[in-house]
């Protein structure tokens, strides 16, 4: 009798194991299917906003998905957890969730308290080069001179060297250029000044062209044109214009001694 008792014991456990076992298969398989189309529907209606918010929202709906999944499915072998556990336990999840969210957040403060740069201003961060046209809590957006717009992280600005490149009345841009020693340098600045008089249609409102020697060599100088232009995505063009005309300024002279 007492060895029958035990059997039904030791069956009625191996049973309520078996099916602890298969609710939780059960729960875990749940979870996984809920928690692969909440995400991907909040990761399509989220990514017309903003890609890194949608990543991000993503990121918690499926994270808060498992942790109920979990919790429920220990609830229902017996092992529940206690309201202040599940409270600390989700709100931890959250807050590694959205840590980059809670950074982001974090530099929008810094960034609009110390006003390093403000919306139109072009700013150079990294490679990245354009003009600010949006700041939010997760990022500020750059559209860069081709066009394409650049989405920046807050906490990677206030991390990164940012420049400021804009003055009052425009973007001032540097053409430097090595021209040999032997020609004079007050021909040399008469030059670059008339180049900058021919590219006034470029230049921004009431500025002036101004010549710099940065540098003396023992056989070259090192001098450079500033210029205050209107369209930084123009920079390069001119640059490349100033170098060519002033280049055939300089095989004027040496035609001229020649003859």
């Amino acid at each position: 009798m007492l060895v029958g008792l035990v059997s039904l014991q030791i069956a009625g456990i191996s049973l309520d194991l078996l099916q602890n076992i298969l609710f939780v298969i059960v729960i875990l398989v749940g979870t996984w299917i809920i928690a692969r189309v909440l995400g991907i529907l909040v990761s399509r209606t989220m990514s017309k906003r903003s890609p890194k918010l949608a990543r991000q929202s993503r990121r918690v709906v499926v994270w808060l998905t498992w942790f109920v999944g979990l919790s429920l499915g220990l609830y229902l072998v017996g092992l529940g957890l206690t309201l202040p556990i599940i409270v600390l336990a989700g709100g931890i999840i959250i807050a590694i969730a959205l840590r980059d969210v809670f950074l982001n957040m974090i530099a929008y403060q810094v960034i609009t308290t110390y006003d390093p740069f403000k919306i139109g201003d072009w700013i150079q961060v990294g490679k990245v080069f354009g003009r600010v046209v949006d700041l939010t809590w997760v990022d500020t957006i750059l559209m860069t001179p081709n066009n394409e717009m650049v989405y920046i992280p807050n906490s990677t600005l206030t991390r990164s060297k940012v420049v400021n490149r804009t003055t009052e009345g425009g973007v001032r841009i540097s053409v430097s250029m090595e021209v040999d020693k032997s020609i004079n340098y007050s021909y040399i600045e008469k030059s670059l000044m008339g180049i900058g008089a021919e590219l006034r249609e470029e230049l921004a409102t009431d500025s002036k062209p101004e010549v710099r020697l940065i540098n003396l060599g023992k056989d070259s100088m090192k001098v450079a044109l500033l210029l205050r232009i209107n369209n930084p995505a123009k920079g390069k063009f001119l640059a490349s214009e100033v170098r060519k005309r002033i280049k055939m300024n300089i095989e004027e002279i040496h035609q001229e001694q020649i003859s």
